[in-house]
C-alpha cells in the first residue's frame, strides 16, 4: 500500500515538474541591450579626451548626431507602439509582423550608426562597441530567436504579460532617454572643442 501511494506521489511530482518545465520554455528569450548600450555611451562621454582629436572632430560630430537621431526615432517608435497596445488593450498571442519588422529595421540602423561612432574611438571603446554590436545583431538575427525586449516578443505573438510589458517598457525607455542625453553631452563636448 505504501509503495502504491509513493509511486502515485512520484507520478504527480513528475507531472508537476514537466508542467513547470514546459511553462518555462514558453517564456520568450529577451536580450535587453539597453543597459550595455547605456554603459558604453557613458564611457563614450566620460572618456572623451582619450579618443577625441581635432582631425576626427567633424566626422565624429556628424556620426554622433546621426546615432542620436536614429536612437531617438527607435525610442519614440517603441513608446508609441507600447502606448497603443495598452490603450487598445490588445491581448497577447496576436502577431504584428509589420511593427516587429519596423522595430528591427530601426534598431539595425542604430546598430550601423553605433558602428560608425565606434570606428572613431580608441581601442578600448572599439572592443566594447564591437561586442555591443554583436550582441544586438545576435538578438535581432541569431538562432534560436531572441528578442530585444518584451515588446518585440509580444509583437511576435509570444505570451507576454501586461506587467512584463509595462515594467520592461518603462525601464528600457528610461535607459534610452539616458543614452540620448549622453549623446547630447558628447555633441556639446565636440562643438566646444571645434
Amino acid at each position: 500500500m505504501a509503495s502504491h501511494v509513493f509511486s502515485r506521489l512520484m507520478f504527480c511530482l513528475l507531472l508537476l515538474l514537466s508542467a513547470a518545465g514546459a511553462s518555462g520554455q514558453s517564456t520568450p528569450a529577451v536580450t535587453d541591450v539597453s543597459n550595455h548600450l547605456l554603459d558604453w555611451l557613458k564611457k563614450l562621454n566620460t572618456n572623451f579626451d582619450k579618443y577625441y582629436t581635432p582631425e576626427k572632430g567633424p566626422d565624429l560630430k556628424t556620426r554622433v548626431a546621426l546615432l542620436k537621431d536614429d536612437l531617438t526615432i527607435y525610442m519614440k517608435a517603441r513608446k508609441k507602439l507600447s502606448d497603443s497596445l495598452f490603450r487598445n488593450n490588445i491581448a497577447p498571442g496576436k502577431k504584428d509582423p509589420a511593427n516587429l519588422e519596423s522595430l528591427k529595421t530601426k534598431m539595425s540602423t542604430v546598430m550601423g550608426r553605433l558602428r560608425d561612432v565606434t570606428d572613431l574611438t580608441n581601442k578600448e571603446l572599439r572592443v566594447e562597441g564591437d561586442k555591443l554590436n554583436d550582441e544586438i545583431y545576435n538578438a535581432l538575427y541569431g538562432e534560436p530567436a531572441r528578442y530585444l525586449s518584451y515588446l518585440d516578443a509580444f509583437l511576435d505573438g509570444a505570451d507576454v504579460t501586461k506587467k512584463d510589458l509595462a515594467v520592461d517598457g518603462s525601464a528600457v525607455y528610461g535607459r534610452f532617454e539616458e543614452c540620448v542625453n549622453n549623446l547630447s553631452a558628447v555633441q556639446s563636448r565636440i562643438e566646444h572643442r571645434m
